[in-house]
């Protein structure tokens, strides 16, 4: 398979952390990133866009929804206080 170079700017901290991975893996840095963008463009478990579109529209009853259900919640609690947690 031809390959092409890509040039990427990585935060110093992700490098070493991406190193760190590689050497426990065997593999080396330029191995872990085709594999990690392979597995990334292959899951096959992600949410299609259209669905994280729908749950992104803005819902502008929710803050009425979140208020009646807060006082069902606290119509029906046995203390006056809810517990810290």
């Amino acid at each position: 398979m031809p390959r092409s170079t890509t040039s990427i700017r990585l935060p110093d901290e992700l490098v070493a952390a991406l190193d760190e991975r590689a050497a426990a893996l065997g593999m080396t840095r330029s191995q872990l990133i085709v594999a990690a963008v392979e597995q990334a463009l292959d899951d096959r478990s992600s949410w299609s866009p259209g669905f994280l579109k729908a749950i992104g529209a803005q819902r502008t009853d929710l803050d009425q929804i979140v208020d009646e259900m807060m006082d069902a919640i606290r119509a029906r609690r046995s203390r006056s206080t809810a517990r810290d947690l």
